[in-house]
């Protein structure tokens, strides 16, 4: 009786396994210990916030809007911008990645 898995089909299928768990747990494992996220509005820093403290923060741009710190990333919860795009941006937590609301003029950026 014949495997329905031959030996190089395990191996491309292990391949592909570890591939993916690297995909996912190498971008918290680079993170590094005391990032912070620059909260702009209108093109100017308003804020300044650590991503090693969990915690909810307000700021008022054209309109407020509402982050959330976790586990060290952010994002968007709650705005009173009427499309709410922001919030599904999700969580940001790598140096570069941004998160804006256009509408109230604020953007997240991880720095």
């Amino acid at each position: 009786m014949r495997s329905v898995f031959r030996k190089k089909d395990i191996v491309i299928i292990a391949a592909l396994l570890l591939t993916a768990l690297a995909a996912f747990l190498l971008p918290k494992l680079l993170r590094p210990h005391g990032a912070e996220a620059s909260v702009i509005y209108d093109g100017t820093e308003i804020m300044r916030i650590s991503l090693d403290t969990d915690g909810t923060y307000t700021a008022q741009g054209d309109l407020t809007a509402t982050f959330e710190v976790s586990g060290g990333r952010i994002r968007f919860v709650n705005s009173l911008c009427p499309d709410k795009l922001c919030e599904g941006f999700g969580w940001i937590s790598l140096k570069g990645e941004t998160a804006v609301c256009m509408p109230a003029k604020l953007a997240i950026i991880i720095v």
